[in-house]
């Protein structure tokens, strides 16, 4: 049935109740199909598509906003990540600077402990060295020194010495051992270390009669040492272990000082 159909059938029998109401009921009804026929028409060429479209709009939002969520819970696996790497990365920085540190400590106490060395080395080749200058000062002295003994000697004695009494005399004053070495020193002490201190240097055949000496009187010695020190005047000390006999001029002094003010 057409609209215009219905139309002049909604006339016939009804359009006297519009009319009595001062409407065209002709007219109403024409409009309302035209209204019907244009809400149709809208509905599946416009409202429908639009729909649609806003319903696929919706759907892309929402898939928008999922995929940023998405890329939020990346993001924030990234910045957790990047953290957690990060304080890997610190705990690696400051291992590599406390080995670092421990390093460079280990080579400043290596070279600390060289440097004393060195330095201790250095002292005692100077000490070496001073006692060596020392000794040859000394013993460009000694002809000096002894010929003025001999010549105070000839003068107390009031005669004049040989050369051979003046050497004997000479080797006496500078490097006769001391009596009493054996009465001293206990038994068994010739094993031990022996030290010989002298005012000048003892020359080679000095030193050996030094040592003849001490090896008649105790024995077999294991080592002997060589000193110097100008301020015993003359004579020997000879040190046996913790034993000490004072041959020397100083201490024969020191004595005679001693007895004479008692």
């Amino acid at each position: 049935m057409t609209a215009l159909a219905f139309s002049r059938l909604f006339a016939e029998g009804g359009g006297d109740a519009f009319s009595g109401l001062g409407l065209n009921g002709f007219l109403i009804v024409f409009q309302l199909v035209n209204f019907l026929l244009l809400i149709l028409f809208l509905n599946s060429l416009l409202i429908r598509p639009l729909l649609r479209g806003l319903d696929n709009r919706r759907k892309r939002i929402e898939e928008s906003l999922a995929n940023a969520a998405k890329a939020d819970d990346r993001l924030a696996n990234v910045e957790k990540d990047y953290q957690l790497r990060l304080t890997e990365a610190d705990a690696v920085a400051a291992k590599v600077r406390a080995e670092a540190l421990q390093n460079a400590q280990a080579e400043i106490d290596v070279l600390r402990r060289e440097a004393l060395v060195e330095a201790e080395r250095l002292k005692n080749q100077a000490r070496i060295d001073a006692a060596a200058e020392r000794n040859a000062t000394l013993a460009q002295l000694r002809t000096q020194v002894a010929g003025l003994a001999m010549a105070a000697a000839n003068r107390v004695i009031g005669e004049s010495l040989d050369e051979k009494r003046q050497q004997a005399l000479i080797n006496d004053f500078f490097s006769k051992v001391p009596p009493g070495v054996i009465t001293d020193v206990k038994s068994g002490s010739g094993a031990a270390n022996v030290s010989v201190t002298s005012a000048l240097p003892l020359t080679p055949d000095e030193q050996a009669r030094v040592k003849q000496d001490l090896a008649q009187q105790l024995g077999a010695v294991s080592d002997i040492a060589f000193d110097v020190d100008p301020a015993i005047m003359g004579g020997l000390i000879i040190r046996i272990g913790d034993k000490v006999i004072d041959g020397s001029v100083a201490g024969r002094m020191n004595t005679l000082r001693q007895s004479l003010g008692a």
